[in-house]
Formats: structure tokens, C-alpha cells, sequence
């Protein structure tokens, strides 16, 4: 699959996910009385198994390579290892595009498997980190009005 070929499949994998997290959100606020975090973390959920069951199946069907199962799934992408039609449209596009969550929950399940401690790292920098750095990027926000 040419560079291109596979951008479309992410473009259109990744359109399919992001209609897919908007109306699972409006659903959430417009179906129930729960917070609107609730629907976020649902997806997540969801989205998390989503990839993982796609990432397993493409493996059983040995469009992705199990002596780099290390690596993340988009490193599989850049390392020209699966570069197939089904991992661009499915796991890296669909999967990514309803949730960016699921790909971070497939790299720890691949990490737990093969360097557990860089896992640990991973879960707890990523949240520490991305919270204060939401946390500075909403501060600095409020300065600009």
C-alpha cells in the first residue's frame, strides 16, 4: 500500500471514529442524566477493546508481524511492517479516531507483554503529565482574554 493509499484509509477511518465519539457524547447527554464525563469514559472503554480485539485479529490473520509486538502501533505503521489496509482503516483510523485512549491502552497491553516496568512509566507519566499540562494549557488559556 503506497504512503497515500494508506493516509486515505487513516482520513477515512479516522472521519468514521470522530462521528462515532460526537454521537456517542450527544447520545450521552441527550439519553441519560449521568455527567458528561461518563460518556467519554465509555468510550474509552469501548474504544480500548475495539482496538485491541482489531489489533489481535489482524495478528491471527498474520497481517502484523509478532516478533514486534514492542513496538506501538504506529511505529508497526512507520516501520513499514503492516503497513495493510485494515490496520490503517481500523485500528490506526477508526480506533484512534473515536478514541486516542485506545491506543494508548493497546501500547501498555504490548509493553506489559514485553517491558513491564516502561509500562508503569508510560500509565503514570502520561497521566501526571498530560494533566498538569492541561491543567498549565488552561491557565495560560485564561490570560489571553
Amino acid at each position: 500500500m503506497t504512503f497515500i493509499a494508506g493516509m486515505l484509509m487513516v482520513m477515512l477511518g479516522g472521519g468514521i471514529g470522530a462521528i462515532l465519539r460526537y454521537a456517542s457524547q450527544e447520545a450521552g447527554k441527550r439519553w441519560t442524566n449521568l455527567p458528561g464525563w461518563t460518556s467519554i469514559f465509555a468510550v474509552n472503554i469501548v474504544g480500548s477493546f475495539a482496538i485491541a480485539f482489531s489489533f489481535g485479529w489482524l495478528q491471527a490473520l498474520k497481517m502484523i508481524d509478532d516478533q514486534n509486538l514492542h513496538l506501538s502501533v504506529i511505529q508497526h505503521y512507520q516501520a513499514d511492517l503492516s503497513n495493510t489496509m485494515g490496520l490503517n482503516l481500523i485500528v490506526v483510523g477508526l480506533c484512534g479516531g473515536f478514541t486516542t485512549f485506545s491506543t494508548f491502552s493497546l501500547d501498555n497491553i504490548l509493553l506489559l507483554y514485553t517491558r513491564p516496568w516502561q509500562m508503569a512509566f508510560n500509565v503514570i507519566m502520561s497521566v501526571v503529565c498530560a494533566t498538569l499540562a492541561a491543567w498549565g494549557g488552561l491557565c495560560l488559556g485564561g490570560t489571553f482574554t
